[in-house]
């Protein structure tokens, strides 16, 4: 009699873990699905570096593009860097590590904006997203230069721009 029901509990557990392994977030006006994925995933490694080597990087790039990846983000982020102002190696510098289009978004903005292609591949690296170049933006228009505003706002951007409004606000 045990055994039924301790199997059809682990069941029931098994199932309310796989419904907990994804959630949806809101993040910059986006909708992102987040799934659970387990470390070792060699086929989003692959299939990101295949994505990267068709684009405008060789096998040595695209490997150290994709290196660890569990997706092909960081393949179409690097590429869209590339197909902006940004080279092959700052687009992989950028890139590396990236699960959106977050870090490439980010660094157009910032490029668009007051800083060079060196600030905005170091603003945006990995997981930056359109905040940390708004930012960046607001700190340097405040009392930072952009080596400061570079650096604040790199992570932890949502506090800092808590921070820069009552800071700017109550001049």
């Amino acid at each position: 009699m045990k055994l039924p029901l301790i199997t059809a509990l682990l069941f029931f557990l098994g199932v309310q873990t796989v419904v907990a392994d994804s959630f949806t977030i809101i993040r910059d006006g986006k909708e992102y699905l987040c799934k659970s994925v387990q470390p070792g995933n060699d086929i989003g490694a692959a299939e990101c570096a295949a994505k990267a080597y068709n684009g405008p990087f060789n096998r040595e790039q695209s490997i150290k593009l994709c290196k660890d990846a569990y997706s092909t983000a960081p393949a179409e982020c690097g590429i869209s860097a590339y197909n902006g102002p940004f080279n092959r190696e700052q687009a992989i510098e950028l890139c590396v590590g990236a699960t959106s289009m977050g870090p490439a978004e980010c660094a157009r903005k910032a490029y668009n904006g007051p800083f060079n292609r060196e600030q905005s591949v170091e603003l945006c690296s990995h997981d930056g997203t359109v905040t940390n170049a708004d930012c960046a933006i607001k700190a340097y228009n405040g009392p930072y230069s952009r080596e400061e505003a570079v650096e604040l706002c790199k992570s932890n951007p949502h506090l800092m721009m808590r921070s820069l409004d009552l800071l700017l606000n109550s001049k």
